[in-house]
């Protein structure tokens, strides 16, 4: 064998070795839920998203989260008011901008015990970086990954709503997200 077959190969092993370390984590879409909280000067409410595709990595052995990325059609994402649900993709242009996604960047200890999530958000067709606290807790193959992430709207090129003057929807909305899932043992 030459030297640059066996470097080769031992590159490709360690890569495989590298990512086999780390394994899906099966999330319990019954268990978890991702709800969006809206003000308004009138009628604040909460927004639920009944679809969407998480892909989150983790090491078995130690229930560290190495990566992540979130997926969806933000016509998921359901207000319990049909009106309301149809405005809000009038609003979105979710007919041109049907998909969004965050992608994990960097997962890094933060001063208050928790963990900071950084990472690429796109929604209406604009991609912007976010910062926001997560915990990650592991009970046996069990993981709870939760947090909220303010999302202010006009960083991604969507108006302020205002009717007749005197109502507005706050451009600032919060998205609590509880995800639970299961790894395989290591």
């Amino acid at each position: 064998m030459h030297v640059a077959q066996f470097l080769g190969a031992t590159v490709c092993l360690l890569a495989i070795s590298a990512s086999a370390a780390e394994q899906p984590l099966a999330i319990d879409k019954a268990g978890s839920h991702i709800e969006i909280q809206v003000k308004a000067t009138a009628d604040s409410f909460v927004g639920k998203l009944t679809e969407y595709a998480p892909t989150v990595l983790v090491d078995p052995a130690t229930g560290k989260v190495s990566g992540a990325k979130f997926a969806f059609h933000f016509k998921d994402v359901k207000t319990g008011n049909d009106k309301r649900d149809r405005e809000m993709n009038v609003w979105q242009q979710t007919d041109k901008f049907p998909e969004s996604d965050f992608a994990l960047e960097t997962l890094a200890p933060a001063t208050d015990g928790k963990l900071m999530a950084k990472g690429a958000l796109t929604l209406h067709g604009v991609t912007q970086t976010l910062s926001f606290p997560v915990a990650v807790t592991r009970s046996e193959t069990k993981v709870t990954i939760e947090g909220d992430a303010t999302v202010d709207t006009r960083t991604f090129g969507l108006p302020v709503i205002r009717k007749f003057a005197l109502l507005k929807v706050d451009p600032l909305v919060v998205v609590h997200f509880h995800l639970v899932g299961t790894i395989s043992a290591p």
